[in-house]
């Protein structure tokens, strides 16, 4: 893990890829690219949930944003998120380094991916597509 940011467990930690159950925030449109649209300021994931339909799982179409539920999510490893590290590491095999201009994020401030993995986490970020199966 380098490029990393000084790292906080505080209970406002935010996952930038969660399950609609758990949303809480709006981070962007899946483009038919497969990349997230991010848009900002942050809106209520109500927004985006209230216009889903039914046609697919709208985890497929929008990118929402929760609370981090740490222990009770199956991706954390018992100190970080196991999926932001795996993330990352997968982009930088198959893309190479962290690009330099970062997209506009309405949760980066409290992002647990780029709390734990930095710049990194945010260029390999727009490329998830949350799988809610």
């Amino acid at each position: 893990m380098t490029d990393t940011v000084p790292r906080s467990d505080s209970p406002e930690r935010m996952c930038p890829s969660t399950p609609a159950a758990n949303a809480t925030v709006f981070l962007g449109m899946i483009t038919p690219a497969g990349r997230v649209a991010y848009v900002t300021p942050a809106l209520p994931a109500e927004v985006a949930l209230a216009t889903a339909g039914t046609d697919a799982p709208v985890e497929s179409r929008y990118r929402l944003a929760g609370p981090c539920v740490t222990t009770t999510c199956g991706f954390w490893t018992g100190d970080h998120c196991g999926l932001g590290e795996r993330v990352v590491a997968s982009y930088r095999e198959t893309a190479g380094p962290a690009e330099t201009d970062l997209p506009h994020c309405a949760i980066r401030r409290t992002c647990r991916w780029y709390a734990e993995q930095g710049r990194a986490a945010c260029t390999a970020c727009s490329h998830v597509v949350t799988d809610a199966r």
